[in-house]
């Protein structure tokens, strides 16, 4: 499987968190990125347990929908970044939103990246590089 940059980074230093209330979606995500070697991948598909859980997975790279009930991916970025105690996570949010000015928003409000679904592989695993080597090389 051609894992574009996560073949040029040591993830298992890294964990993962995924937020997405559609369970299919995040189990995607984690079958994805099992190759690339990541120290650990915990999936949420309840937003409101997964932000009550994020001080005590303490991920690195949290991957946050955007649309979800209950507590949507929005509020709970804001949520996490209004917390010092986890402003070294890096935030990506992915979503079937894919217009400009929600991408924007995303953006301003903290989020690291944003990686539009339908999930295009070479895309996410190109948006992970970047975070890991920004975790790896700060």
């Amino acid at each position: 499987m051609d894992l574009g940059g996560l073949t040029t980074v040591d993830c298992k230093s890294i964990s993962l968190m995924i937020v997405d209330d559609i369970p299919i979606n995040s189990k995607l995500l984690a079958k994805l990125l099992e190759p690339a070697g990541f120290g650990s991948i915990v999936q949420f598909n309840n937003s409101r347990q997964a932000l009550d859980c994020i001080g005590t997975v303490n991920p690195d790279i949290l991957l946050l929908d955007v649309m979800m009930p209950v507590v949507d991916g929005f509020t709970f970025l804001e949520k996490v970044r209004e917390d010092r105690s986890l402003d070294h996570i890096k935030v990506v949010m992915v979503s079937a939103v894919s217009e400009s000015e929600e991408i924007q928003k995303a953006i301003n409000m903290g989020a690291d990246d944003y990686v539009t679904k339908p999930i295009q592989v070479k895309k996410l695993y190109a948006t992970l590089a970047r975070q890991v080597q920004g975790i790896l090389r700060p």
